[in-house]
């Protein structure tokens, strides 16, 4: 993510179809802003990241992520220093236990980038 991408993403597909799929994009804007105007919208807050927010069929999270110790430039500009976390699950059930679900595993998520990541704000 902050070598030489700017984003990614795995879906995972039953029957041809991408049943879920899990993004990564570095970003300029933080909390508080429109990271994600999709999840300020239709979301609910939720505690993943530093703001985090599940809606009918997906979650996502932004937080900040110092990385002093990379080179910065055009590859890397130095006000992309967040990182927006998505998980989108479209067939699944529009029920709260969905959301209790998908809620977990984006914390989860945001614990795993932000050690994977190597952020020294942690």
């Amino acid at each position: 993510m902050f070598e030489k991408q700017s984003s990614a993403y795995c879906a995972l597909f039953v029957d041809d179809y991408a049943a879920f799929i899990v993004s990564v994009e570095r970003r300029n804007s933080g909390r508080g802003s429109d990271w994600n105007g999709y999840a300020r919208k239709n979301g609910t807050p939720v505690r993943a990241g530093d703001e985090g927010f599940v809606w009918d069929r997906g979650a996502g999270a932004v937080f900040l992520c110092e990385r002093p110790d990379l080179p910065r430039g055009p590859a890397l500009p130095p006000s992309q220093k967040y990182v927006e976390l998505e998980l989108s699950a479209d067939r699944a059930p529009r029920t709260p236990r969905s959301r209790e679900i998908l809620t977990s595993l984006l914390q989860r998520y945001a614990e795993f980038a932000r050690r994977a990541l190597k952020c020294r704000n942690t």
